[in-house]
């Protein structure tokens, strides 16, 4: 990687810490009781907190009442004026009942600690592969934009990268951290599929009992009923805000859908678009599955594809595309074995590549750019898509060594 690369990663680190850190400052020396004072970070995670409260005073359905969500999410911090929704199975519910024992600022400063170390540990073995400076990592803007946010981002990544990684050499902890994706579960929905085609069974039937366990427990912690009010609030969020785009929603989702449906593409239409990415993107993933193809293009496909499978899709999500990065910039040998080292770009094309990854690496920052300034659009849309072109385009390297 050139001087150059390290040191703009370096100033884009430095300018979202000092981001960061400006906000921060303004709101702990902000009263903070009023519509008027300088909202907290973390947008999500005040919900997460406000919901943490309520479930541990209310109950757990309340957190599933609109009106008691929102008069709490008021109370607790009327400099939020745009209220969030509670869409979250019991699995994640019961997860984060704690966070309320602690003052929502001391809960903030561990969210953000835990969260750079999840990110450094789901990294932590393609970094080496990939030949990556620590600093460029770490500088990603898709684990600040994450820790601005408040999201569970880095958690399903960490989950995701083991589960994928490990379901070789370690199919137990893979199929455990696949199982617990049960707090999130659309993250999940394609890795049987993915193990059924490399006959994974081991860490299928990990993924399987764990996801079971953590969806029996909740069942006696919260009842029936309250995964009966999950399944309707989802319903009744898809029906409203992902179909028909209320709160604005779709200039937040970098989604074929999202942008189909923009550009005033009916319902029907919008899904046929969407279906024409994911699909044979799914298809293409599969069959890299069954021919056992080298674990950087069987990982950084199963991921992608699991972001392009996504009607719904918000810009904080992209924190996971440092993995596919990672992968992508570990070169693999034109042979079945596939043994990896760092890449070395010397092919004709090889400074498109470069940077295609470069916008990429950069994406997360842009697509929360776009919320705020939404003629910008999300470049997502594409870049998604032409990161699964390049996957393609390596399988093919690799399954014919004439082509390098």
């Amino acid at each position: 990687m050139s001087r150059g690369v390290v040191i703009a990663a370096v100033v884009v680190m430095l300018v979202q810490w000092l981001a960061l850190g400006a906000w921060a400052v303004s709101w702990l020396t902000s009263d903070g009781g009023g519509e008027h004072s300088m909202p907290p970070l973390g947008h999500d995670l005040r919900v997460y907190w406000t919901v943490s409260w309520l479930t541990t005073h209310l109950g757990a359905m309340s957190a599933f009442h609109p009106e008691t969500l929102d008069a709490a999410q008021l109370q607790f911090f009327p400099a939020y004026t745009e209220l969030g929704h509670w869409l979250y199975p019991p699995t994640f519910q019961w997860l984060i009942q704690p966070l309320s024992w602690l003052p929502y600022s001391w809960t903030y400063a561990i969210y953000v600690t835990v969260s750079v170390v999840l990110f450094a540990l789901a990294v932590m073995q393609w970094r080496r592969w990939a030949g990556w400076p620590w600093l460029v990592v770490m500088a990603f803007p898709g684990l600040w934009v994450a820790v601005l946010v408040g999201q569970n981002s880095i958690m399903t990544l960490l989950l995701m990268t083991v589960a994928l990684s490990q379901s070789g050499a370690r199919p137990l902890l893979a199929g455990v951290c696949a199982g617990l994706l049960v707090i999130k579960p659309q993250f999940a929905v394609l890795l049987p599929l993915w193990w059924l085609c490399g006959k994974q069974w081991r860490a299928l039937g990990a993924m399987v009992l764990t996801g079971g366990v953590c969806c029996v427990l909740t069942l006696l912690w919260g009842g029936w009923a309250l995964w009966e009010a999950f399944f309707a609030a989802v319903a009744t969020f898809n029906a409203e805000v992902v179909q028909q785009g209320a709160g604005d929603i779709w200039h937040a989702m970098p989604t074929v859908f999202a942008m189909a449906r923009l550009q005033g593409a009916t319902l029907p239409a919008a899904y046929v678009l969407y279906g024409l990415v994911a699909v044979p993107s799914v298809l293409f993933t599969a069959w890299l599955w069954v021919r056992q193809a080298p674990l950087p293009l069987r990982v950084a496909a199963a991921v992608i594809a699991t972001l392009l499978v996504q009607p719904y899709l918000l810009y904080y999500e992209l924190a996971w595309l440092i993995v596919p990065l990672l992968c992508l910039a570990t070169s693999i040998d034109p042979a079945p074995s596939g043994s990896r080292h760092p890449a070395a770009s010397r092919r004709p094309w090889g400074w498109l590549e470069n940077l295609l990854l470069i916008v990429a690496w950069a994406l997360p920052l842009q697509a929360y750019l776009a919320v705020l300034w939404t003629p910008m659009g999300q470049w997502g849309v594409w870049i998604l898509p032409a990161l699964m072109l390049l996957i393609v385009v390596r399988a093919c390297r690799w399954t014919h060594p004439r082509l390098t």
